[in-house]
């Protein structure tokens, strides 16, 4: 296996994502350290993780300057102290101190009235959370086959990775690239055996990266693809073929 095909391995998501065993966690790591390219790959995928968790990241409202320093004026109106020696730095401490108080008070205001929508957001994120913990470890057990699906000659920047649980038949299926479709057409996931394609199930894809969905079951397969069909799908695949790979 050249160093290009050691990339399109998929060993870079398992070992970014914890999903690679001892031995294979040494030799990547061998691999980085003597092949640059390999090096590069594993840095642009930690990229892509971190500009996924920056798209999640909660700003702060895009007023709150403006109303922490209209909490601030009235309240500076109080402190008439002398501005020179010790009492000025005094004055301006006292200042400063009334603007942090401000500023804490509407911001804990702020986060109360947003309580029950933040506590609602909480449980959710707890929920994908626990079932993508539940969807790793399902993916690290023995007798899990990866499949990676590259892209065609219509979309050849496209690839995604399958992960199939040869006992338990469960599949797991990564989008690793994959564009976003119109708003009357969906991506399908096939199964394919012995020529014939089987229905996976349809993805819903959004602007955030490496996106990980629990397909339907597989008894089994040769090989796996996606097709961009109608919204909700077809039966057969009607549509493009985006990517496609083999176990």
């Amino acid at each position: 296996m050249n160093v290009q095909e050691y990339i399109s391995s998929g060993i870079i998501e398992s070992y970014v994502l914890g999903l690679a065993s001892a031995e294979e966690r040494s030799e990547f790591e061998s691999m980085c350290s003597q092949h640059p390219e390999v090096l590069q790959a594993k840095m642009a995928f930690e990229e892509a993780l971190e500009k996924a968790a920056l798209q999640n990241a909660i700003a702060p409202p895009a007023d709150l300057k403006e109303k922490i320093l209209n909490k601030v004026q009235p309240l500076a109106k109080i402190v008439s102290l002398p501005s020179s020696g010790k009492t000025g730095l005094l004055r301006i401490a006292v200042a400063a101190c009334l603007i942090l108080l401000a500023g804490s008070l509407y911001w804990n205001v702020s986060l109360y009235n947003k309580n029950k929508k933040t506590q609602a957001d909480l449980e959710i994120s707890q929920q994908t959370l626990a079932q993508m913990e539940a969807d790793a470890k399902a993916i690290h057990r023995s007798g899990v086959k990866m499949a990676r699906m590259d892209g065609t000659a219509i979309s050849p920047q496209s690839y995604a990775t399958v992960y199939w649980d040869t006992t338990s038949h469960d599949v797991y299926l990564m989008v690793n690239n994959l564009p976003t479709p119109a708003s009357d057409q969906q991506y399908q996931l096939w199964a394919l055996l012995d020529g014939k394609p089987i229905d996976m199930g349809m993805l819903e894809i959004s602007e955030k990266p490496l996106q990980l969905y629990r397909m339907k079951n597989a008894q089994r397969a040769q090989a796996f693809a996606i097709t961009l069909e109608k919204k909700g799908g077809n039966p057969t695949p009607k549509g493009l073929m985006y990517v496609m790979g083999k176990l």
